[in-house]
C-alpha cells in the first residue's frame, strides 16, 4: 500500500530521483511487473548506466523506504511506497524553507518576476490562486 507521505522527508539524490521518477511513471501507466530492465528501457538516462548501478539505486530507495521490493519468479519486482504528489509536496515545503526563508510568496514573486513563465502558465497560476481563494481545493 503506498502511503502518502515519507514518515520523515528525505531528500533524494539525482540519480535516485530519476530512478524513483522512472517507477512512478511505471506505475502510474499499470505496469505490474517493474524491473530494472523495465526501468532501464524506461528511462534514457537509466538505460547508459550499468545494471549494477541501477541495482545499487534500487536497493537504497527500498533502504529508505520510498519501494518495496517482491521477489516474482526470478525477477525482483518494485513498488512505490510513497507517492509522487507526496514527495514533490514535501521537496517544495524543503525548498520554500530553506531557500525562501518558509515564504511561499517570495517564491512566487520570483517566479513571476522572472520571465520564466508564459502567459499560459500565468493564466494556470491565477486560476489555481482564485480556486484556493474560494476554499475549493478540488
Amino acid at each position: 500500500m503506498m502511503r502518502s507521505t515519507p514518515d520523515k522527508f528525505i531528500k533524494l539524490p539525482e540519480s535516485e530521483l530519476r530512478l524513483m521518477q522512472a517507477i512512478w511513471t511505471l506505475h502510474a501507466a499499470g505496469e505490474a511487473d517493474i524491473t530494472a530492465s523495465a526501468l532501464m528501457a524506461a528511462d534514457e538516462g537509466l538505460a547508459r548506466l550499468k545494471l549494477t548501478t541501477v541495482l545499487t539505486l534500487i536497493t537504497r530507495l527500498a533502504g529508505r523506504g520510498f519501494i518495496a521490493i517482491e521477489k516474482r519468479g526470478r525477477a525482483n519486482c518494485y513498488t512505490p511506497l510513497v507517492s509522487a504528489e507526496a514527495y514533490k509536496t514535501q521537496a517544495a515545503a524543503e525548498f520554500i524553507a530553506t531557500v525562501y526563508e518558509s515564504k511561499p510568496v517570495s517564491l512566487l514573486s520570483a517566479l513571476v518576476g522572472s520571465g520564466m513563465l508564459t502567459e499560459e502558465e500565468l493564466e494556470e497560476l491565477r486560476a489555481v490562486l482564485t480556486q484556493e481563494a474560494k476554499g475549493d481545493r478540488s
